[in-house]
């Protein structure tokens, strides 16, 4: 489903996601004998999964390629 929500304008985006409302999280290096996590999205904390600066309109589409 492709994302509803126009366009953020560069000045309204998030600075921590840059209006994407994800961001990747990479786990810690595993204790020995742990087993790995792996990396994921996760909700941008500063926008609250919205994109904006502002925190206002609907959460966006988690993206659906890793991130780097």
């Amino acid at each position: 489903m492709p994302q509803r929500d126009r366009q953020i304008p560069d000045k309204e985006k998030c600075p921590k996601c840059a209006g994407a409302g994800w961001t990747w999280w990479t786990p810690p290096a595993p204790a020995e004998g742990e087993a790995p996590e792996e990396s994921k999205w996760v909700v941008c904390r500063e926008c609250i999964g919205t994109g904006r600066a502002d925190q206002k309109g609907r959460k966006r589409i988690k993206p659906e390629e890793p991130g780097g």
